[in-house]
């Protein structure tokens, strides 16, 4: 399947991300998501949350960072971090990668001391 960009001069306004209702079993404490008309939704979502990975690329959100997958390794810079995937912005487009399938990552020096 091929992706046309020759629109990618005009910003695309973006939605808030859906978040799952529920994250371990647990309810979560984000908005649930909501069905959309004419657009089959799951009524139940989990999914597994390692929460320390997270808050770890949640460090780099708008700086650059190789993210090395089961698929291969992707630069860019981190957009956003939700509590099941990633988005990188590349220069032309926008990737969205489990983070299930994300094996490590690197960016820039960060240090997780109190000053």
């Amino acid at each position: 399947m091929s992706v046309n960009h020759s629109h990618d001069k005009v910003p695309y306004i973006q939605n808030p991300i859906d978040q799952p209702g529920y994250v371990h079993h647990q309810p979560a404490s984000h908005s649930p998501i909501y069905p959309i008309t004419g657009i089959p939704q799951p009524t139940n979502y989990s999914t597994n949350l390692d929460p320390v990975f997270v808050q770890h690329i949640s460090r780099h959100q708008g700086q650059k960072v190789a993210l090395v997958t089961t698929a291969g390794r992707v630069e860019g810079e981190v957009a956003g971090v939700a509590v099941d995937h990633v988005q990188i912005n590349l220069d032309d487009r926008s990737l969205h990668i489990r983070l299930s399938q994300v094996i490590w990552f690197e960016g820039p020096l960060a240090s997780y001391r109190e000053r």
